[in-house]
């Protein structure tokens, strides 16, 4: 007999965030009050524009470097700045997400 831990539905919802967020919301079964979705976008807006910022800086370091003939230093700075884009898509994609759910309210309250 085998006990149930709870950790295959976890499992199973991190194996669907591991997908994409698309409907990130929807998992959550409606039940995320509308404050709560306008403080996650400014938290997420916030978050973005950080990364953003990272992102523009790490390029900005990476092309030094390279005009300097310093390729040993891009090559290392490859991964971060990449990392650096990645983090910043993540966040657009997140805030893309948190954005229709709000259309969808202000949609579906009419």
């Amino acid at each position: 007999m085998t006990e149930n831990t709870g950790r295959s539905g976890a499992a199973s919802r991190r194996k669907r965030l591991v997908a994409g967020p698309k409907n990130l919301l929807d998992l959550e079964a409606g039940q995320v009050p509308e404050q709560v979705v306008l403080e996650l976008k400014r938290r997420v807006l916030d978050i973005e524009a950080g990364y953003r910022e990272i992102a523009q800086k790490m390029g900005q370091l990476y092309m030094y470097a390279d005009r300097q003939g310093l390729a040993l230093l891009t090559r290392y700075l490859d991964r971060p700045m990449r990392n650096a884009s990645d983090n910043e898509r993540a966040m657009v994609s997140i805030l893309d997400e948190l954005q229709l759910d709000a259309s969808r309210r202000t949609t579906g309250s009419n």
